[in-house]
């Protein structure tokens, strides 16, 4: 039986239940919170009583939802995730690595991934994507790099990168699982933005069916589902066993699930793979191939499409920055961009976005370019910090919990940084714990920030 029916037919039973959540299923809901949400949410929110499942151990509902999920995906085993995909990349990262092990890192993967370095205690060894100055965006990774990375490191356990990366950015997961597989490495993909791929190839091939051993998806990001729903699924040819990514998950994910977030988590997979979300989807990407169309008709517009998931409109005006287009998109039309860098703007679409936000996007921006001043872009401090190579003093795990200092920024070169700075979104590092300060951070970070805190 799924998850969902369970509690319809549970809600029937109409028990008197004296244990957790407190709000007793909707029978007392903040004031505020009834006004914007509603009582139907929290009249599926249980807790782990009798006849219900266990996420940390799953032998009933949420087992049988998870195989349904698994057979849909083409994994060996897929695992619900209600702490979202850092849960899943930091609990990936913890069934493979352990203490001085090495693990290749491309640079522009999330933030996350240092948390999975002070946790497991692992070496990182930076892949430095190709970086496109034109976009202000990462946008390759060379294969040859990888290999000559993983021929110098024999030794090294895993290797973890971004598909696509958070302006939609693919890369050919194929060929860099099999490289891995060569020299016997974990592949281990985070693929939070891809979770519409499995339900329509036309937007992306899945890492899974490429190979990758262990790949991470956010339903919430692009396939409607719930915030922070996510999923984790392991490869049929991967060495690791389902036991250990429970019992690594189990050690990161609350013991309180949220029901709620596992009846949405099952119904949206259901729905997405239905004859119905076949249509819907098909539907979704039309109206993004003719908006697309439309945009790249527009004088001086361009937009991104090389190689890149087309749920991620990433657009540039000439001579304006993308934060200049941001700032007069969000003034002017009321509109708002994911994310925006010195070069292009990020418009994130997704299952839920409709033909009227769509057309909006699309008056305002012929409706900004018709009327475009032509303005200077400003040096782009991301240009700079394309070139910065890391360069690593004691891994994130050493100088964790050590003592730190709070300097002057320009009085910083060549110390060791005790921050974790990143552009939020997309969460990609510009320093972490236990790298040295260089004269590039020093001129990127110092237009927005006074002090730093470096290792005592």
């Amino acid at each position: 039986m799924s998850i969902i029916n369970f509690i319809e037919n549970y809600q029937k039973k109409k028990r008197i239940l004296f244990t957790t959540p407190s709000h007793s299923q909707g029978a007392f809901v903040a004031p505020k919170s009834k006004k914007l949400i509603g009582s139907r949410f929290f009249s599926c929110d249980f807790s782990e009583i009798e006849g219900f499942d266990n996420l940390a151990n799953p032998i009933g509902i949420i087992r049988a939802a998870q195989e349904d999920a698994a057979a849909i995906y083409g994994a060996k085993s897929t695992f619900f995730l209600t702490n979202g995909s850092t849960s899943g990349i930091v609990g990936a990262m913890y069934s493979v690595l352990n203490k001085n092990e090495k693990v290749i890192i491309a640079r522009n993967c999330h933030k996350s991934v240092y948390n999975g370095l002070v946790l497991t205690g692992a070496v990182p060894i930076w892949l430095m994507p190709g970086y496109n100055s034109e976009w202000g965006i990462y946008d390759s990774l060379n294969l040859n790099y990888i290999e000559e990375l993983l021929y110098k490191n024999k030794d090294v356990k895993a290797v973890i990168i971004t598909n696509p990366t958070y302006e939609g950015v693919m890369f050919d997961i194929t060929k860099i699982s099999a490289v891995c597989k060569k020299y016997g490495a974990i592949l281990i993909v985070d693929e939070a933005h891809g979770a519409l791929w499995n339900f329509h190839k036309a937007i992306g091939i899945p890492s899974l069916l490429q190979g990758a051993d262990i790949v991470i998806q956010s339903l919430h990001k692009t396939a409607g589902a719930l915030n922070p729903s996510a999923l984790l699924h392991l490869g049929w040819d991967s060495p690791i066993e389902p036991k250990i990514i429970q019992q690594s998950l189990n050690l990161f994910t609350t013991t309180s699930p949220s029901y709620p977030l596992l009846l949405n988590i099952e119904a949206t997979i259901n729905y997405l793979a239905s004859k119905k979300g076949q249509i819907y989807i098909q539907n979704y990407i039309k109206k993004l191939n003719r908006l697309i169309r439309s945009l790249k008709t527009i004088p001086n517009l361009e937009v991104y499409s090389v190689n890149n998931d087309i749920t991620k409109v990433l657009v540039k005006v000439t001579n304006m920055s993308g934060f200049e287009l941001s700032g007069i998109m969000i003034d002017k039309y009321g509109i708002e961009d994911e994310l925006a860098n010195e070069k292009s703007a990020l418009y994130l679409t997704g299952i839920g976005t409709s033909d009227s936000k769509l057309n909006k996007l699309e008056k305002a921006l012929f409706s900004l370019c018709d009327n475009n001043i032509k303005l200077l872009p400003n040096k782009s401090k991301y240009d700079v910090l394309s070139v910065i190579e890391p360069r690593m003093r004691y891994t994130p795990a050493a100088v964790w919990g050590k003592s730190s200092k709070e300097v002057d920024i320009q009085h910083s070169l060549a110390r060791v940084s005790m921050e974790l700075i990143a552009d939020y979104p997309p969460g990609i590092p510009v320093l972490l714990p236990g790298e040295v300060i260089k004269k590039e951070h020093i001129e990127y970070l110092s237009e927005t920030r006074k002090k730093i805190k470096v290792l005592a």
